[in-house]
């Protein structure tokens, strides 16, 4: 197991070509919230819009649609219901990427939706939230077959409990995963719904630990081992998803983004603690901070380089 350094996040960082649009910048796409979960829907959308992706587009619920006209104007924002209507292929030239599930519910009708977005996608897609419900169940397992035989990523950023549902889904036994579910410690869970989803899971505790589904990955486990508990709030999680969402989007190799994600929504979280106080901060916090996180990132790489 390495931990996740910062020249390791930096290098992470996609460059900016003076010849680049934005669409060859990246299209991120989120099929994102409910009628109740209307916040997650515009975190993870501004991450998104707010870590570098070119073009931003959210299909979600009308409630979230009117927040995000106001707050994030310059994102696309189309009815949830109309992602299939549209083609979804990542390459080289015009990298793309999908997030889902942030403020789902993981009703009946969402779990369709979520199967049917990982069906259509030829390009990597983010489950998060109430979308992973729909990895529980039979009809995900030959949809997440196909998409890592034909190359297309999966990214799965589970917390504890949505981690200990989706190990049950899979025969494991199970308890708590932030103090180990059985005799498995953190490492081993995400290495286990990795391997069994055939995708990079991101296991989110006090120390995240990234896994990849890829049998002859170099490095089993990354360790994010700088969290604070200023991230332990509810929404920052949709936070990390919109970010990741959008490296994913610029073309960056799947486990380097989810390192990079974890690494600079750890030290927004930071900044937002030293701003605010550690008691004090929230999702929003965490969201303002991030520029300021890749900034000193940069910067802090360059100067050791010099």
């Amino acid at each position: 197991m390495k931990s996740i350094t910062s020249k390791k996040a930096a290098r992470a960082l996609p460059q900016l070509r003076a010849d680049l649009n934005k669409y060859t910048r990246g299209v991120c796409e989120l099929v994102v919230g409910s009628d109740r979960f209307v916040g997650a829907a515009v975190l993870a959308t501004s991450a998104a819009n707010r870590m570098g992706a070119g073009y931003v587009k959210a299909y979600t619920c009308d409630k979230a649609a009117d927040v995000l006209r106001i707050v994030q104007p310059s994102v696309v924002v189309l009815p949830q219901g109309t992602y299939g209507d549209d083609v979804h292929v990542s390459s080289d030239h015009h990298p793309r990427a999908t997030v889902i599930g942030c403020g789902m519910e993981g009703t009946d009708a969402e779990i369709s939706q979520v199967i049917e977005v990982l069906d259509a996608t030829e390009g990597p897609v983010l489950v998060d939230g109430g979308g992973l419900a729909a990895l529980c169940t039979t009809e995900s397992t030959p949809v997440l077959r196909k998409r890592f035989t034909e190359g297309h990523p999966t990214v799965i950023t589970p917390h504890g409990g949505e981690a200990v549902r989706l190990l049950r889904s899979m025969g494991e036994s199970s308890d708590d995963p932030g103090t180990g579910i059985g005799r498995m410690t953190p490492q081993h869970v995400a290495l286990t719904l990795a391997r069994g989803l055939g995708a990079v899971c991101v296991l989110k505790a006090p120390d995240t630990f990234i896994a990849s589904g890829d049998e002859e990955s170099e490095t089993d486990v990354l360790a994010m081992l700088q969290g604070t508990p200023a991230l332990a709030k509810a929404g920052t999680g949709d936070v990390l998803a919109g970010a990741i969402g959008a490296l994913l989007a610029q073309g960056v190799d799947p486990v380097d983004a989810c390192s990079a994600g974890t690494y600079l929504h750890a030290r927004a979280g930071m900044l937002a603690s030293v701003e605010k106080g550690e008691f004090c901060v929230t999702a929003e916090d965490v969201l303002e901070q991030l520029p300021y996180a890749v900034a000193m990132l940069l910067r802090k790489v360059r100067k050791e380089g010099s």
